[in-house]
């Protein structure tokens, strides 16, 4: 008898252990994925059938159960274009309507909706699940983190980022130093004029030959990295006579008046040929010592040796986008567009957490970097091309993902359009030696600042009658 009692206490004591042991356990964030029930996931994505071809066939393979809903955000733009609505508040009022499960998300909308308790929060279950983020690019886990406030509230699959490609062997031939990574614009133009400027045009060289060769694009990539706008916060004034973008103006025109920058003609650009269109790049052709470019120009560089007649390869590198000098650590040529997080009223978390695992996962990971047609992966291991360079210029410095308040530094709907048009006919004025740069200089700060004014009575006069309209249905 007292045996059997005392068998039976420690069978309570070893159930009652088992039992504590279960409690001081950490509770699962989610309940398991059930393999036998189908499962719909709403997802708002750029549209379907990319959608599909990105992501959702991939792991429509894994997960046959699960079907996606995908919510174009096309359509949203198209409406906001044509409307003049503030973009922010449009997209705000889509996810409430359609409350989709998965939402991509760009930094400043994924900063918004995790301040306001919109997303799932996955900390828990990345670390409960042991997920691998130690090989995302330690920038992007940070910015994520920073932007949700402390926590991560979504993962970026994969991210964008412009770079310097450089040609080797016209840097040997011509006795020149390698470019270097980190180097300013000052630097970069400063290296690519010690390139010959002499020879005939379809026999010379240039030492800096951008893909679209016009003074406003080069012009603007000078100010975006310097932190420049073209208008004040409140969008109603020029500031191009600022001293920061006089020096810009300056770096840019004196650069190009050198030779040593590919200016691109009027006929240039209209590429009737695969080698016309190739041409458009003097970098491509071998006609250019540096160009700046993306992750898909990885892809440009092969494909011209196979689609080009008696093309000449040559060995090429990288190295980071130019810097300003008051913050050589960071960059605004390294951008995310596809912030992947969980709606934190979806009915479906578990299943909308498998998708936003597995396109972050290595697998996936490697089935883009076999691609290498745009993005490049946020896992370091995958981030290579089939000709095995260093590309860790595309990620080495730290993204500015720089956050402006949707309701400040807005333009009207044409603003950049006739940007473009003035910049181009002012700079060819001066780059043509018919007047000069401080001439120029004041007719685009007069002629901006009135296509500005006009753009907005535009905007004001066609909102005004979409409300008349609207009135009288």
């Amino acid at each position: 008898m007292m045996r059997k009692t005392y068998s039976l206490l420690l069978v309570s004591l070893l159930t009652m252990a088992l039992l504590l042991a279960a409690c001081s356990g950490e509770k699962a964030a989610l309940e398991p994925l059930d393999a036998e029930q189908n499962v719909k996931l709403k997802v708002i994505f750029w549209e379907e059938d990319y959608f599909y071809q990105e992501y959702g066939n991939y792991f429509t393979m894994k997960y046959p159960n699960v079907e996606f809903e995908v919510i174009s955000q096309n359509q949203l733009q198209k409406e906001v274009s044509e409307s003049g609505e503030d973009y922010q508040e449009a997209m705000n009022k889509f996810i409430e309507k359609n409350q989709p499960d998965i939402l991509m998300l760009q930094p400043d909308q994924y900063e918004k909706f995790s301040s306001e308790g919109k997303l799932y929060e996955l900390d828990t279950i990345i670390k409960q699940e042991k997920f691998d983020t130690e090989n995302i690019i330690p920038a992007v886990m940070q910015m994520l983190k920073d932007k949700g406030g402390g926590k991560i509230y979504g993962l970026a699959p994969t991210f964008g980022a412009q770079v310097i490609f450089y040609n080797v062997d016209l840097f040997q031939k011509n006795g020149v130093e390698l470019p270097k990574n980190q180097m300013t614009w000052e630097e970069l133009f400063q290296l690519a004029q010690r390139f010959p400027t002499s020879g005939a045009e379809k026999d010379r060289i240039y030492g800096l030959g951008m893909e679209y060769g016009g003074f406003s694009s080069l012009l603007m990539n000078v100010g975006s990295t310097e932190n420049l706008r073209w208008v004040d916060k409140s969008g109603k004034k020029i500031q191009l006579e600022s001293e920061s973008w006089k020096k810009a103006f300056n770096l840019v025109t004196q650069g190009m008046k050198s030779g040593a920058i590919y200016r691109e003609k009027p006929q240039d650009n209209q590429a009737q040929t695969m080698e016309s269109y190739y041409a458009r790049n003097p970098f491509t052709m071998g006609k250019a010592a540096m160009t700046m470019g993306g992750s898909w120009y990885t892809n440009q560089l092969r494909q011209a040796k196979d689609q080009i007649k008696d093309y000449k390869p040559f060995e090429w590198g990288v190295v980071t986008a130019p810097v300003s000098p008051s913050d050589p650590n960071v960059t605004d040529n390294m951008y995310l567009s596809e912030i992947m997080a969980v709606n934190a009223k979806s009915t479906n978390t578990r299943a909308a957490w498998e998708f936003v695992k597995f396109i972050n996962g290595p697998d996936m990971a490697r089935m883009q970097s076999r691609q290498m047609s745009g993005n490049l992966p946020t896992r370091k291991d995958f981030i290579k091309d089939k000709e095995n360079h260093d590309l860790s210029a595309f990620y080495m410095l730290t993204p500015k993902f720089t956050s402006y308040n949707s309701k400040e530094y807005q333009v009207p709907s044409n603003f950049y359009m006739m940007q473009n048009q003035v910049l181009e006919t002012q700079s060819n004025l001066f780059l043509d030696n018919k007047q000069s740069a401080e001439q120029t200089l004041a007719n685009i700060q007069k002629q901006l600042q009135d296509g500005l004014d006009k753009g907005w009575q535009e905007d004001e006069a066609k909102k005004k009658k979409e409300k008349e309209k609207e009135a009288k249905k």
